[in-house]
């Protein structure tokens, strides 16, 4: 993880925490703690993730020793004891080591829990609304044992309750690895005999109901939890889908518990009828089954189980559960209140945008693109992910993780101003592909047009195949699948419709192409330039958008990358990064990028120069002036200018944030003239975090002096200490703003 705001906020987290034994009874538990985090953050491998999971259910461990009593534990002879808990944990470990190639997709879960379980701590030290939803909570419930310093709520009760729901979160996925492993290995050998068969697998219980029992050890183990709720009385608590369905309930006054009882009874065989298996189902199950033994022969008081556990098992089944079935049918639960259950919530969040070195163990996803780092902004109103990459993700990653989250979660209810997610690419050459989709969406101007686009791109497929046959013939260069392709040529309403809806995909992405090179669609009215053709560095540079493109389309039409094509089982040789194209094969991406401005002529419109990339032209006269060293702006690199062209895009995007728009000259609405201090300085300091972000990704490190050939900068620091001329520098850019929109045509109003 490269340097950024994270590590600060676990600093702050622990700077804030007492824990109780330290406190009372004279440990160092903390200090050990934050080493073996410390140690983690700057190598986060398996090797250091144990170190983590180690010291936390050693701090924890339910046993027979007394930890705050070291005289009686010395008479004793109490030296070493077996820690139940840690056990799972290296089972889990040891499972997901060894069976990686025997499955086609399955990425790390070890080293991925101990990065959730930090991220978990991020949010909570640093957004104010999340801590004070996870304090009611805890302090409204029936339980009263919750972890105190001085009378006064302490923030172990969230390290603790944390810390098992999202260090266990994953325990039972060795029970999804070995569904994984027997449907593969199935089909694997069947394939041997003729690639005709094929088989699907499920995972069967003999006698589920052995497994989801809490071994009884003292009969009354319930008995002060059903005084509380009488209706569990009839309900069995030594059930663990019992008593998490109870939990659910009580948490969710919309959903009764006979439903929720009556799902999870059925929900084995639902997985087994399914094909699929809920890793979270099994996970909360053993972590019950795991501490209602340890707590009914250890402690004293039962609540412990019945409260905190119960709380960290219901998260974990949760994360999955709740919206694979409780936002379904017939419960139809909205999106997810933090104050509901706080530990549900900030797993499903954690769970989803932990993403950066998540080692991929499976056959297929070694072949893919992965996040290798992040940085993140987190505060009391927003929270911002930048996820750093080598190769593309495709772009659509960005807007389905938020898509996913703001369906699944009330995201206003800790984060005002929003969460947003950025895919950024650790490359110059592919600096285009930082721009997600919201930046770069089709305007209605296309979509009336986009049936004819669409019609005309698959004529020019066939006129290209046509010539392409036409000319081997000649030369008696014919093959068999130039044959076979020029054979198969139908006319676009003969198409199937995984075509038809490729082409139509295609014709709606070519706004979003021509967005990223700083152009238009227009209509031939329009008084700017029409461009009739792009450069070399442009065209290659879509091309391997339109190849990404095409990756995402397939692969979420079910198609799956196998070294020979096979239609009829969706297996397509291609479906590999650009890189690893023939120059041949990469030309088929090639020819659609040429083709756009005469198929944006055919249904009369033209190419233009963008608002956007007028207003950039601007604002690098702007940053230029008087600097004799600073090239013109057509005289940059492609990629600077691409860059250039994200930027001007993200300041109308944090421009919006404030309730802004950047419209026509002649739309309507009274133009901004100006902006007030704080909305300057916030604009500012959302432009010098990105900027930094951007030049950090790009292998650029601080130094006290400027070197461009070294790539050192002086101003590559948090906004809280940059140099106040400098912090004035940028504000200086949004009070000039408006005067800069002028220039072109362009006007910022306020919504």
């Amino acid at each position: 993880m490269c340097d950024n705001n994270f590590k600060k906020y676990l600093d702050d987290f622990f700077d804030e925490l007492v824990l109780y034994d330290d406190y009372y009874n004279g440990h160092d538990y903390k200090g050990i703690f934050k080493a073996g985090i410390d140690v983690f953050l700057e190598n986060e491998n398996a090797y250091n993730a144990y170190e983590v999971y180690q010291t936390f259910f050693m701090i924890y461990q339910i046993t027979s020793e007394n930890k705050s009593d070291e005289k009686k534990n010395s008479d004793r002879g109490i030296v070493s004891e077996q820690n139940t808990l840690l056990d799972l944990v290296k089972i889990m470990k040891d499972y997901e080591d060894n069976t990686g190639d025997l499955i086609e997709k399955q990425r790390d879960h070890f080293v991925h829990s101990v990065n959730v379980f930090l991220l978990g701590l991020a949010v909570y030290s640093q957004n104010k609304s999340y801590r004070d939803a996870f304090r009611v909570y805890v302090t409204r419930s029936n339980y009263k044992k919750y972890y105190m310093i001085d009378g006064e709520f302490s923030h172990e009760e969230f390290l603790y309750r944390w810390g098992v729901a999202s260090l266990f979160h994953d325990i039972g996925y060795p029970v999804e690895i070995i569904g994984k492993q027997l449907k593969k290995f199935i089909n694997d050998g069947i394939k041997s005999i003729s690639s005709s068969y094929s088989a699907d697998t499920a995972i069967d219980f003999k006698d589920f109901n052995e497994f989801n029992t809490i071994i009884k050890i003292e009969p009354d183990f319930a008995d002060s939890y059903t005084g509380f709720f009488p209706e569990a009385k009839f309900l069995d608590m030594f059930k663990p889908t019992d008593i998490i369905a109870h939990k659910i309930s009580t948490d969710f006054d919309d959903v009764d518990v006979n439903d929720v009882v009556k799902h999870l009874d059925s929900f084995v065989d639902v997985m087994g009828d399914s094909g699929f298996i809920d890793h979270g189902f099994f996970s909360a199950i053993l972590v019950l089954n795991s501490y209602g033994y340890l707590i009914q022969k250890y402690a004293k008081n039962h609540d412990f189980f019945f409260y905190p556990i119960v709380d960290s098992a219901s998260a974990i089944l949760l994360h999955n559960y709740y919206r694979n079935v409780l936002q379904k049918k017939p419960f139809n639960l909205k999106a997810m209140h933090p104050r509901k259950s706080p530990l549900a919530y900030l797993l499903i969040l954690c769970d989803e945008l932990q993403e950066w070195n998540r080692t991929p163990l499976g056959v297929v996803d070694k072949q893919r693109s992965h996040v290798n780092e992040m940085t993140i902004t987190i505060d009391d109103t927003r929270l911002d992910v930048d996820y750093i990459i080598n190769g593309a993700m495709g772009l659509g990653f960005s807007e389905d993780k938020e898509e996913f989250l703001k369906s699944v979660l009330s995201i206003p209810s800790i984060f005002k101003r929003g969460l947003t997610v950025l895919p950024i690419v650790n490359h110059e050459i592919n600096i285009m592909k930082q721009l997600v989709k919201s930046e770069t969406e089709a305007p209605s101007i296309l979509l009336r047009n986009v049936e004819k686009l669409a019609i005309q791109i698959h004529q020019q497929y066939i006129d290209t195949t046509t010539y392409q046959y036409e000319e081997k013939k000649a030369n008696g260069e014919l093959d068999d699948d130039l044959i076979e392709k020029y054979e198969g040529l139908v006319s676009f309403n003969e198409l199937s419709s995984h075509l038809k809806i490729a082409n139509i995909r295609q014709a709606r992405s070519i706004p979003s192409k021509l967005r990223i090179i700083g152009c238009e669609l227009a209509n031939k009215n329009d008084p700017r330039e029409e461009i009739t053709e792009f450069t070399q560095e442009e065209v290659n540079d879509l091309a391997m958008l339109e190849h990404d493109e095409w990756c995402e389309e397939k692969i979420k039409q079910g198609w799956v990358y196998g070294e020979e094509r096979d239609d009829e089982k969706m297996i397509h040789n291609y479906l590999v990064p650009w890189d690893d194209l023939s120059p041949e094969i990469q030309q088929y991406d090639i020819d659609p990028i040429l083709n756009i401005p005469k198929l944006v002529q055919s249904v009369g419109l033209k190419i233009v120069i963008s608002r956007i990339r007028m207003l950039t032209i601007e604002m690098h006269k702007f940053y230029s002036e008087g600097n004799e060293n600073e090239a013109d702006f057509e005289d940059l690199p492609d990629y600077i200018k691409y860059s250039n062209y994200r930027q001007a895009d993200f300041l109308v995007k944090i421009l919006g944030e404030l309730g802004y728009d950047v419209v026509e000259k002649d739309s309507k609405g009274k133009p901004v003239e100006s902006f007030d201090e704080d909305s300057l300085e916030y604009l500012a300091q959302r432009e010098h975090e990105a900027w930094r972000s951007y030049k950090l990704n790009l292998g650029w490190t601080y130094d006290s002096v400027k070197d461009d050939e070294q790539k050192f900068n002086p101003n590559l620091v948090k906004w809280d200490v940059l140099d106040d001329s400098v912090k004035e520098s940028n504000m200086h850019t949004f009070k000039n703003l408006p005067i800069l929109c002028d220039k072109v045509n362009l006007k910022i109003v306020k919504n």
